[in-house]
């Protein structure tokens, strides 16, 4: 998971009200600045703090006021049939163009089986699982991608050219949680590297590459370089094609034709590009009979002879559920360099940050 190790700790809801409240105070409108809000911090419930307010916020808040990235929402659909649309998110939020277009997906899903829609002129959107999590109450899969700006090299390249690229799916189950797998491309997302470098904590080897190709475990030179992907060239060609998808298809950037990454550019619009997915699943079987089969099949895996020293098989996303429950409890982990750019966001806006 890509989370923080330590920190203050803080209330889920104090952060919550907190990030619409700053939100609000850039010129969000309130129904999107709690939409905003839920999904970053769903982000950090989950552990996945790369993708929530821990290293995004401020950024947000900067490509706002600077007019990089547009805080009002206005969408046109470009192209549309039965089970399938494009729409423009003219450089606004990218969560609320992903909520939209994820719950257009399921209102097709429902007449048509399946379907797919596609955001162009967005921005990032957060965690992918949040999207495609959406799907599992109305008795669907969901999925997700995106494409980034360039963060990883080509199998035998020393220059990026891809981005982290992540995807996600969701099953639902019935008595066993949901499978929930969401993962980037690269071994690890670009915004673990920051946060590393933000605590200045060493690298994993394996993660990154400095600017000369050579294998780093400083975040601070894997910053100037690029990231590994997974399985190798297999990584490398899942790359490719969300590239494809996210970018070249909907009409907007991709690879290395972005103008920068989040906290580097403040000039202009990212142009991201993002898919998502629905699946009927009572257009191929009865639903109840789906789970009750997911539900064996998990159940097989977990009592699956495990590796010596292993004491327990992990199904994707039951760290996150659980990771989820421990921080209702206890809170969420913020590095106290993180709350230092809190306060003073905070300070500026007239929002003052919540105490730990």
């Amino acid at each position: 998971m890509a989370g923080v190790d330590g920190g203050m700790l803080f209330s889920a809801d104090r952060l919550r009200v907190w990030t619409q409240e700053i939100f609000r105070k850039l010129g969000v409108g309130a129904d999107d600045a709690t939409l905003l809000a839920d999904s970053l911090i769903e982000a950090n419930l989950r552990g996945v703090d790369t993708h929530g307010i821990t290293r995004v916020l401020c950024v947000y808040a900067e490509r706002i006021r600077s007019g990089v990235m547009n805080p009002k929402s206005r969408f046109t659909v470009v192209r549309e049939k039965p089970s399938t649309a494009l729409i423009d998110c003219h450089n606004g939020i990218g969560q609320i163009g992903a909520e939209k277009a994820m719950r257009m997906a399921i209102e097709k899903a429902r007449k048509t089986g399946a379907a797919f829609t596609a955001v162009t002129h967005s921005n990032h959107y957060g965690m992918a699982a949040y999207w495609a999590m959406m799907a599992l109450p109305h008795g669907m899969i969901g999925f997700s991608s995106t494409n980034a700006p360039a963060a990883a090299a080509p199998t035998g390249g020393q220059a990026a050219m891809f981005g982290t690229n992540p995807f996600a799916i969701a099953v639902p189950a019935a008595r066993e949680l949901p499978v929930v797998l969401d993962l980037a491309t690269t071994v690890v997302a670009r915004g673990r590297i920051i946060l590393h470098a933000k605590q200045d904590k060493p690298l994993e080897p394996g993660w990154a590459f400095d600017e000369r190709g050579i294998p780093t475990t400083d975040p601070h030179a894997a910053l100037k370089g690029f990231l590994a992907p997974i399985g190798g060239y297999k990584g490398y060609g899942i790359m490719l094609a969300v590239d494809l998808l996210c970018g070249v298809m909907t009409g907007s950037n991709y690879g290395t034709h972005f103008p920068g990454f989040l906290a580097d550019n403040m000039v202009d619009p990212t142009d991201v590009g993002s898919i998502f997915a629905a699946i009927d699943i009572e257009s191929f079987m009865d639903l109840r009979e789906f789970t009750s089969a997911i539900d064996k099949a998990l159940d097989e895996i977990k009592r699956s002879p495990r590796a010596e020293g292993v004491k327990r098989i992990y199904i994707p996303g039951e760290i996150e559920f659980e990771m989820k429950a421990e921080r209702l409890a206890g809170g969420i982990p913020v590095p106290e360099a993180v709350v230092r750019d809190f306060i003073a966001l905070g300070n500026e806006l007239a929002v003052p940050f919540p105490k730990a």
